[in-house]
């Protein structure tokens, strides 16, 4: 855990913050809080508030790289969340966006960063390619899941870099953590892009992996874009 960080008074921010964490509060879901620290995902503080109510509450407030920074810095599940909705890329210094992968400890909190923060076509491919191989689990999924929707949302200019990580993604897949994630690229890649043929001929390589979850992640991936042929 990093140590607590201290910001200089913004008025402003401060008002924005206490008035999205009297929202916070007044959401809290307990029964989904408990679900969720059932799952194996462990926050600091967690009310158990739906994404979709975090979106709107993002919606709802301009974006700041200030006020994303004070809510991660919160390590509040939901503020954290909020983080990731409310500030562009380009705002963090290069330390901060390492300090935010430093402090990523659920699949839910990569998935989110992954999505909203770093899917971003100003995120140099370099950067996600870097977290892919970095060997830190929760940066890599969030890596993988922003590579995932930048496929889904630009198709070839989103990551033209797929063909030459299928090798780190195969490599990713052998552990069972990493399936779905994995599955997502692939299905992305072979439905929004000009990947197809190949990333379908590389899933039909894999259904026959010695490894079962690259092969269950090859004949999932096969058996959708198939479908979608």
């Amino acid at each position: 855990m990093l140590k607590m960080k201290f910001f200089p008074v913004e008025p402003e921010i401060d008002r924005q913050i206490e008035s999205l964490m009297h929202r916070i509060r007044h959401l809290k879901d307990g029964e989904t809080a408990e679900l969720i620290e059932r799952s194996g995902a462990h926050y600091h503080v967690n009310y158990g508030v739906s994404i979709i109510h975090l979106r709107k509450l993002a919606a709802e407030v301009p974006k700041s790289a200030a006020l994303a920074s004070r809510l991660w810095a919160r390590q509040v599940r939901e503020t954290m969340i909020v983080a990731t909705m409310v500030v562009d890329f380009e705002w963090l210094p290069e330390k901060e966006i390492l300090e935010w992968g430093e402090m990523l400890n659920t699949i839910e909190l990569s998935e989110q960063l992954g999505r909203n923060l770093l899917s971003e076509k100003k995120v140099p491919p370099e950067f996600l390619i870097q977290w892919l191989k970095c060997g830190q689990f929760y940066k890599q999924y969030a890596a993988t899941m922003a590579i995932g929707w930048r496929m889904r949302m630009s198709g070839d200019e989103g990551f033209q870099e797929l063909p030459g990580i299928l090798s780190d993604l195969k490599s990713l897949a052998s552990e069972f953590r990493f399936m779905r994630a994995i599955g997502f690229v692939l299905k992305m890649a072979g439905r929004f892009s000009s990947f197809q043929t190949q990333v379908l001929n590389e899933a039909k390589l894999w259904q026959e992996d010695d490894n079962s979850y690259v092969a269950e992640v090859g004949k999932d991936v096969a058996f959708e874009l198939e479908a979608f042929q």
